[in-house]
């Protein structure tokens, strides 16, 4: 690890101060409460890369609109990427010459029972089953980085997205944390467990050996998807016109780019209008050499 970048991915359902629904909105006490956490769970991550002589920390906050981290409590040596991009990584925007990504705090696949807020995408769809198979967000971003040659070393969420993330990627270093409601309601009890569970967090770390070797994760093409809604009636919506059957739409494609836009379109892009751009950076095929029209950040004020 010595003289390489680390590039943490950030999310908070599977973070130290996440115990219920409301800890994941923005704008509740309890998401302040959460990404309080969330911005010590990380700075504890770094401190123990930066102690095995990592030469540089980058951290991508990925829950939500992608600005939860509390940036003036964040390790000056960390460098903060927010909100989301299009490229050179999908969503990930510039990775910053990173040589290998942590996972900390994501969480379980949408229909795995067992998951705490289990979820892929979003909540509005039950299910994401690729090749036969329910696949989890870490599949998806995990095979955007492998483009870049970058191998995910470490992984933190609830026991399930744990489990899973093992089952596909068995070299990552994985670290559990449990979501007990009796914990979760009793303040003393909660606060150690915090502290408990940062400090194996930052133990787990030291478990990672010669992060750069580790293999690649990719999805293997070709795609036969079924994107299973919640609701019939967020299916038949529909805006992009995919085949539809009852709650389930459909993706096929031999493109794995392909399969990851769509896929955000139908998640997160319901009624926003296209424009066609003159040069597609990743070389997609119609319809998908068309890119969403998405209003300015604005800047977020932290309180």
């Amino acid at each position: 690890m010595k003289g390489k970048t680390a590039y943490i991915v950030a999310d908070l359902e599977g973070s130290t101060g996440a115990w219920t629904k409301a800890h994941t909105l923005l704008g509740t006490p309890e998401w302040q409460e959460a990404r309080g956490e969330l911005t010590r769970d990380i700075n504890a991550v770094a401190e123990a890369l930066f102690e095995m002589e990592a030469k540089r920390v980058v951290v991508k906050d990925f829950h939500r609109t992608g600005y939860n981290l509390i940036i003036p409590d964040v390790d000056p040596r960390i460098k903060v990427v927010s909100g989301y991009y299009t490229g050179p990584a999908l969503g990930y925007g510039d990775l910053h010459g990173a040589d290998f990504a942590l996972f900390v705090g994501l969480h379980a696949a949408g229909g795995n029972e067992k998951g705490f807020l289990a979820h892929t995408l979003t909540s509005r769809i039950a299910e994401i089953r690729v090749n036969g198979n329910r696949i989890c967000e870490s599949e998806l971003f995990a095979t955007v980085l492998s483009d870049f040659n970058m191998p995910v070393v470490f992984f933190s969420g609830c026991p399930a997205a744990c489990r899973e993330v093992s089952e596909q990627m068995s070299w990552v270093v994985t670290a559990e944390i449990p979501k007990d409601p009796e914990i979760c309601r009793d303040e003393k009890k909660r606060k150690e467990f915090i502290r408990l569970k940062r400090e194996a967090l930052r133990l787990k770390i030291k478990e990672i050996v010669n992060p750069t070797g580790q293999p690649l994760f990719r999805m293997q093409p070709p795609f036969d998807c079924q994107v299973i809604f919640q609701d019939e009636a967020e299916a038949r919506h529909n805006p992009w016109g995919f085949p539809r059957n009852g709650r389930t739409l459909h993706v096929q494609t031999s493109r794995f780019l392909d399969l990851y836009e769509s896929l955000l379109k139908i998640a997160y892009f319901p009624s926003i209008p296209l424009r066609r751009i003159a040069a597609d950076p990743f070389d997609l095929e119609p319809p998908i050499a068309e890119t969403l029209v998405t209003p300015p950040l604005q800047p977020f004020v932290y309180p």
